[in-house]
């Protein structure tokens, strides 16, 4: 297919798989916004005079042919195609002439792919708050149904003091409500609208670039043409890092329930068919998932470190270097949402083996508590702590629920508000409805059909 910027001679095949081999590839998962994009500055165009509403109408209806054929997924962006951009521009050329030759009228390429990237940046963003907001529900059910069984706390990979499953499954539904409070902020830096922006220096046009911002849905037009288009891969790097929150947080898990259900520890039951088996072991249940979600807990600080070192040192001005930060994205954004997908899956399906956490309350594990007795009785903590500390053997078996009880303090194991994370996750999504019919309402006017 003919280059938008193709002259006198042909690019070597060579050089333009080199260049945009992988990159068409991924284009395809921005294929919609591209369209969607390519909408709004239609629309505009018409309102600067330089579409009429007869052009605009045409341009329209092929455009929202397209979208249908990406929703069929018969449209299929390939090598020859160069990019999403260009088939999608050639096809308005190749439907309606020269009206289909004015839409590339004070826009670039860059202006296109940032767009297209912070439109699936907010709708993918969108989508894993509702992920995050279920798993925090599902570990908050887990935690409340119990809440004060005995579990082992450790320290160091030692047995420390007494916790329950209750604060072991609480902690990673709060964690979890952080981690959409750093989604929250990278979706503040994606809902700025770059479109208009040039090739980063703006147009000689009196283009109107608040109409397409609002057109498109989002909060604020990025303002300095220079900035919106060298932020690209800054904004992208923000996203990461949110996504890499969430991933640390269930690479914790992770850890955990391969720790916890060793036949050494043996404290969880695990449902046989989220297991894998041995070729050669016939005895082998091997929680395979969890491994493989720890490794892709990697893979995403990999790509969020390579993001920012591709950014790192770069000049002002757009830098073909951009290009190769849209898989570390794109992918990410796939590997994480599985990631909670599988959680959400074990979460629901593992059960306490009540018998096995109490038998890991040796007396040991009840040192500080006796000292904190010793406490209560007027003896100064320090001088407590060495009187248990060199008579460990005669600490009592005290009662591990009436244990975990007596904590009462805010966040203890007697009163660890579970309640209140319901809420809390409540408060939080009433903000991300709210972003989700914003963006639906403009996405779906944007492809309303033209009277």
């Amino acid at each position: 297919m003919k280059k938008l910027w193709e002259k006198n001679y042909k690019l070597d095949h060579a050089v333009e798989k080199y260049c945009s081999g992988n990159n068409v590839v991924l284009d395809n998962e921005l294929a919609r916004y591209d369209v969607l994009g390519t909408l709004a500055h239609a629309k505009m165009l018409q309102k600067i005079g330089i579409l009429s509403k007869e052009e605009f109408c045409k341009t329209k209806s092929v455009l929202i042919g397209i979208v249908a054929l990406i929703d069929k997924k018969i449209f299929t962006v390939e090598l020859g195609d160069e990019d999403v951009h260009t088939k999608v521009e050639n096809i308005l050329i190749k439907e309606l002439g020269d009206t289909g030759k004015k839409i590339h009228t004070a826009r670039s390429r860059n202006d296109q792919i940032n767009l297209d990237i912070k439109l699936f940046t907010k709708n993918s963003l969108l989508i894993l708050a509702q992920q995050v907001a279920e798993l925090v529900r599902s570990f908050q059910e887990l935690a409340m149904k119990y809440e004060f069984v005995p579990m082992p706390g450790y320290t160091h990979m030692q047995k420390a003091m007494p916790s329950s499953v209750g604060m072991w499954a609480g902690s990673f539904a709060e964690s979890l409500i952080d981690d959409l409070s750093i989604l929250k902020s990278a979706f503040d830096d994606a809902d700025q609208s770059p479109l208009g922006s040039g090739a980063a220096y703006g147009v000689s046009l009196e283009i109107d670039r608040e109409y397409t911002s609002k057109l498109l849905g989002f909060g604020k037009v990025q303002n300095n043409s220079l900035y919106a288009q060298v932020s690209r891969v800054k904004s992208q790097g923000v996203t990461l890092h949110a996504l890499s929150q969430i991933m640390l947080t269930l690479s914790r898990f992770a850890s955990d329930m391969l720790i916890f259900t060793t036949s050494e520890f043996d404290y969880f039951d695990v449902p046989s068919e989220l297991c894998t088996g041995s070729s050669i072991m016939p005895q082998k249940n091997n929680l395979d998932i969890m491994e493989i979600l720890r490794a892709r807990t990697h893979r995403i600080l990999q790509y969020a470190h390579a993001n920012s070192a591709i950014l790192a040192g770069l000049p002002s001005g757009y830098n073909a270097d951009f290009a190769e930060t849209k898989e570390s994205l794109l992918i990410s954004f796939s590997i994480v949402k599985s990631s909670i997908r599988i959680s959400n899956l074990l979460v629901g399906g593992i059960k306490p083996k009540k018998d096995n956490l109490k038998n890991g309350f040796s007396k040991e594990i009840y040192a500080t508590h006796a000292a904190y007795q010793l406490v209560k009785r007027g003896i100064p903590f320090r001088e407590a702590y060495k009187q248990v500390a060199a008579s460990l053997d005669k600490i009592p078996q005290f009662n591990s629920v009436e244990v975990i009880k007596a904590s009462s303090h805010t966040g203890s194991t007697g009163n660890l508000q579970l309640k209140k994370i319901g809420q809390d996750v409540s408060n939080v999504m009433m903000w991300w409805e709210n972003k989700q019919n914003i963006f639906d309402q403009a996405m779906n006017k944007l492809i309303k059909p033209v009277n």
